[in-house]
């Protein structure tokens, strides 16, 4: 029961409800002055990003919150990055966590899952209370409980021309579908065998970024664009191969100055972005993701439960 407790601890994650607030000793004008760019990230020169995320934080918005209203006006950021720059200022002193939201809406049902989340400390504490021997029915129960409180993020899909616009996938579906791929281990597996693969992402075909894995801790990488521009790069190879009668796209390499990136479809619902190595054996590497993606699509077709098991 502790190795599923563990793995149960890390999906249902509260770090995107977390609402932070600045150090009393210090004012909301120095920290602009001071320390608005003493951080490690992608984002350390957008001063204009930087300074609306010190405004916003106000000790009751969420790091959801603040991502989302970031996006409305147009930043390219994730939660996951406003997660990291609020980690890196509260180790300096900057700011600290005043408390734990917790999700207080529901979506409607037409909407679909753009960030999966559910808080932790409820589903631990029962956990913590059950018997010490794995039991199915409490981790079935346990799973229907967090997928019935996970927020629905609405998010409307312009059309392209002349590129297919793909379905959206119910927010219930990604989020049992994270839960499987997360509890599997496959990617765990794939990172012991291969050295030359740096990062996973797990996107749907609309671009929305639904599970993200990478070998190093602390990467600082936009995980929104990664998914909106390997699904746009998809969805325009898909209709290049139909327009030249070429059949399905098997998968998509990307050769960049420092890297490799490969983009291959998974289930009729996902794609899977791969990021490898400039040093990488381009043909071993190219054929443990094969094998991975393969599992990745045996492991959904399984029941949520049969994984957690």
């Amino acid at each position: 029961m502790s190795n599923n407790l563990a793995v149960l601890r890390a999906m249902v994650e509260e770090k995107l409800y977390r609402v932070y607030e600045f150090s009393p000793w210090i004012s909301k004008e120095d920290v602009i002055k001071k320390y608005l760019k003493k951080i490690k990230s992608r984002f350390k020169r957008r001063v204009d990003m930087l300074t609306r995320l010190a405004m916003l934080t106000d000790g009751v918005r969420s790091v959801l919150d603040i991502s989302r209203e970031l996006r409305s006006e147009g930043f390219r950021v994730s939660p996951e990055d406003i997660f990291n720059i609020y980690e890196q200022y509260r180790k300096k002193g900057v700011v600290r966590v005043k408390t734990i939201g917790k999700v207080v809406e529901e979506a409607s049902k037409g909407a679909f899952m753009q960030v999966a989340v559910a808080p932790a400390e409820k589903i631990i504490a029962k956990l913590e209370k059950a018997p010490s021997k794995a039991d199915t029915d409490v981790l079935k129960a346990e799973l229907e409980e967090m997928l019935s409180k996970i927020e629905e993020v609405p998010v409307s899909v312009p059309e392209e021309e002349g590129v297919p616009v793909p379905k959206t996938v119910s927010t219930r579906k990604v989020a049992e579908d994270v839960v499987k791929v997360k509890f599997s281990g496959i990617i765990d597996n794939l990172f012991s065998i291969d050295q030359w693969v740096e990062a996973l992402m797990m996107a749907t075909r609309e671009g929305d970024p639904v599970a993200f894995f990478s070998r190093e801790q602390n990467v600082t990488i936009n995980q929104a664009n990664l998914a909106a521009a390997s699904a746009v790069i998809y969805a325009v190879g898909v209709n290049g191969s139909q327009s030249f009668e070429h059949g399905n796209v098997k998968e998509i390499l990307v050769l960049a100055h420092d890297g490799y990136i490969v983009i291959k479809p998974i289930t009729s619902d996902y794609i899977l972005i791969s990021l490898i190595s400039k040093s990488a054996k381009l043909g071993i590497a190219l054929r443990d993701i094969k094998w991975v993606s393969s599992e990745i699509e045996k492991i959904l077709q399984k029941e949520a439960t049969e994984i957690i098991a």
